[in-house]
């Protein structure tokens, strides 16, 4: 059932990490022999191989370069992450696929790729790993056929994720990673939920305040507009449209959570160790 190696963070950033720790913690591992096995991030530089790791509930996959390893390399690169429903490839699952790409900061060329779902990610890396071969770039990831077998061309996620680094490359972004939502939290910063009231209930960070997407306009007079706001969903959609529909509606001082609750979950097991008490969010939520 679980085909890992001892160094397998080696081949993942941090981010992943939270993935594999939720996966193995859950299924008996102790702490500490999660936290052994994530303790070996040293690899040799990677060739153009794919790499892929099966757990209990997670594939995992990567290719290319990871952004510690780009970090030691002193190239200046850039990432964009997607969470989101898997509801493309041979077996769609419509389970969430987290997905990430690394890419050159000026010549937007592919450097790495790295993706944790039930399934579909082969195809997908093998679509990566033909971009990286012919030293493609973010526009050519954005046209890739991923699944050639459909009758007619429906874009996956990985075409989604190249259109939407493109077209934040056009912006200065204020997003915030889910990583910095403990700072937020602890500094009483303005934290939107838009996300329904079920969903809110179900678990939040706590602090803060529940307000549907769809009722952001009866309540607008609500909101401050002399602070900042940052804003979350389940994995990030319905909070960017937020953020754009409050920036129209002039509030200047809006922020998007990337990876919605689904990331701050992650992140946050892994901080906590699973135990709830003296964490930032009432409880998890990993789908």
């Amino acid at each position: 059932m679980i085909d890992i190696v001892s160094n397998i963070s080696g081949y993942f950033d941090r981010d992943f990490e939270n993935i594999i720790y939720k996966d193995l913690r859950t299924n008996g591992l102790s702490d500490e022999e999660v936290e052994k096995i994530l303790s070996d991030k040293y690899r040799d530089l990677p060739i153009m191989e794919e790499n892929i790791f099966k757990l209990n509930n997670y594939k995992l996959g990567s290719i290319g370069f990871t952004s510690r390893e780009l970090e030691n390399l002193k190239i200046d690169f850039c990432e964009e992450k997607l969470l989101s429903n898997d509801y493309n490839g041979e077996n769609p699952t419509n389970q969430i696929v987290y997905l990430k790409v690394l890419f050159d900061k000026e010549s937007k060329k592919i450097l790495g790729c790295q993706i944790a779902n039930e399934r579909n990610i082969e195809a997908r890396l093998k679509a990566v790993k033909a971009i990286m071969e012919k030293g493609g770039d973010l526009k050519d990831l954005m046209k890739y056929k991923v699944n050639p077998t459909d009758n007619e061309w429906n874009p996956d996620i990985l075409n989604l994720l190249a259109l939407t680094a493109l077209g934040k490359d056009k912006e200065v972004s204020t997003d915030v990673e889910a990583k910095d939502i403990e700072t937020l939290s602890k500094n009483k910063e303005f934290l939107l939920d838009v996300r329904e009231e079920y969903e809110y209930q179900a678990g939040h960070v706590k602090g803060a305040i529940n307000l549907p997407l769809r009722e952001i306009l009866s309540q607008k007079d609500s909101l401050p507009k002399d602070r900042d706001i940052y804003v979350y969903c389940r994995t990030a959609h319905r909070s960017a449209d937020a953020v754009n529909f409050l920036k129209s509606l002039g509030f200047d001082k809006v922020h998007n959570i990337e990876g919605g609750f689904i990331d701050i979950s992650f992140n946050e097991y892994h901080k906590d160790k699973g135990n709830l008490e003296n964490s930032i969010v009432t409880n998890y939520n990993f789908d």
